[in-house]
């Protein structure tokens, strides 16, 4: 196997930890166990691979004049349609929720190095 295929899985693997840390930090938040969590991870990394780049485009005047911080806002929405596509095995309370839970996963991606190039 190529080392970029070996760290792109160590990275799931790592990025469902992340999430079922989640599910033990936030009561809100529901993980059925770590399969879930992989596919959050997968599913997770294929939105801000795809859909991210897009949204972060049309809603470029928005984070501009908030200074970036519309940008955690579609931190949340990304991990909102997460929800969406792996509900009810993945589930968080409210969006609310949903933004915090992206910031905490963003943060802990970034200790980790998950999803650099």
């Amino acid at each position: 196997m190529s080392k970029g295929i070996v760290r792109f899985v160590l990275e799931l693997v790592l990025g469902a930890g992340v999430i079922m840390l989640m599910s033990y930090i936030f009561d809100g938040v529901y993980v059925r166990d770590f399969s879930i969590a992989f596919l959050v991870a997968i599913v997770l990394s294929l939105l801000n691979k795809f859909v991210k780049p897009i949204l972060s485009v049309l809603a470029l005047p928005i984070t501009i004049m908030s200074l970036g911080l519309f940008q955690l806002v579609i931190n949340g929405v990304i991990l909102y349609l997460a929800v969406m596509v792996l509900k009810p095995d993945f589930q968080i309370a409210s969006f609310g929720l949903t933004i915090l839970t992206a910031i905490c996963i963003s943060i802990l991606y970034s200790i980790l190095g998950i999803g650099k190039d």
